[in-house]
């Protein structure tokens, strides 16, 4: 225990996990779009399907040390690999150092179920335009269970009453139900106004899953928090590319362009991290104090 209590090599040692499950991740997000067993068989090069030794598949080094080329064919590793290998390196070793209450294990628990389900799937729908259900419909089962197991996942004692637990379980719903619900009818809204599908029906459950874990608060900072990223992210590219020349346009169609469906799971993912991981107690915050204004005005009234 005194290994956990200093910041410092917990931080490290969540690093190392991260790195580790980071790899695993990325078999995921390889392998259950196409339907794959993510267990059998082992690793091999997507190109020439020769199997991977150790010591091209350890987590970040290999990569780096390889260039991003395998070494059986010189095939281009995708930039993917590393990417979500060091975010999700960098995500635990955040979760272990917030990891003050040592007697706390429940957010380490619900903090590495919730941030992988999240990379991968920021990853598959950024490659595939989708999210399985296994991920936004069986996470937020999830969330539910960790909900009434472990209720200071939503602000109660780290030993509940029965009570408690119901109380926790019935936050976790309630963020289900008005998450999914409100970027349902943001979509329905804008399919009527832009005359097609605006958002599709796996933004809307994946909404049902981050509720689950961070309420109805966490729920309404991710739909504009998510909207706000995609658009900081993507208006700077989308500018560029419609004052590109005619000549760049036809040589890069398969990039970005005014009118393109854009997956926005991503950005919705990365707004739940930034809550999860840092945000949710200055979000919270700011919806007491609005409340607590319009409960003034209207006890003034």
């Amino acid at each position: 225990m005194e290994f956990f209590a200093d910041s410092f090599y917990r931080t490290m040692l969540g690093i190392a996990l991260g790195a580790i499950v980071g790899s695993f991740l990325n078999v995921c997000a390889t392998r259950i779009p196409k339907g794959s067993s993510i267990v059998i068989p082992r690793s091999a090069c997507p190109a020439c399907k020769k199997p991977i030794g150790w010591a091209d598949n350890i987590p970040i080094i290999s990569w780096i040390l390889l260039r991003g080329v395998a070494r059986c064919c010189k095939f281009s590793i995708p930039i993917r690999y590393i990417f979500v290998e060091i975010f999700t390196s960098l995500f635990f070793g955040l979760l272990f150092f917030r990891l003050d209450n040592l007697n706390d294990w429940s957010f380490l628990v619900c903090g590495v179920i919730f941030v992988s389900f999240l990379v991968v799937v920021i990853a598959i729908d950024f490659e595939t335009m989708t999210i399985p259900d296994r991920f936004s419909v069986g996470g937020a089962f999830i969330g539910l269970v960790l909900s009434f197991s472990f209720p200071s996942l939503h602000g109660y004692p780290v030993d509940p009453i029965f009570l408690e637990r119901m109380s926790a379980f019935f936050t976790a719903v309630v963020g289900l139900l008005f998450s999914s619900s409100i970027l349902y009818w943001i979509g329905a809204v804008a399919e009527r106004l832009m005359g097609k599908e605006a958002l599709g029906q796996g933004d809307v459950k994946l909404l049902g899953f981050v509720g689950a874990f961070c309420g109805w608060q966490g729920g309404l900072f991710v739909i504009f928090g998510g909207a706000l990223i995609g658009t900081l992210l993507l208006t700077p590219i989308l500018i560029c590319k419609k004052f590109s020349s005619s000549e760049n346009i036809k040589s890069n169609q398969d990039k970005v362009s005014w009118g393109t469906e854009v997956p926005f799971g991503p950005f919705l993912g990365i707004a739940a991290l930034s809550y999860f991981l840092g945000l949710q107690d200055l979000v919270e915050g700011w919806f007491e104090e609005i409340i607590s204004n319009f409960m003034t005005i209207f006890s003034v009234l």
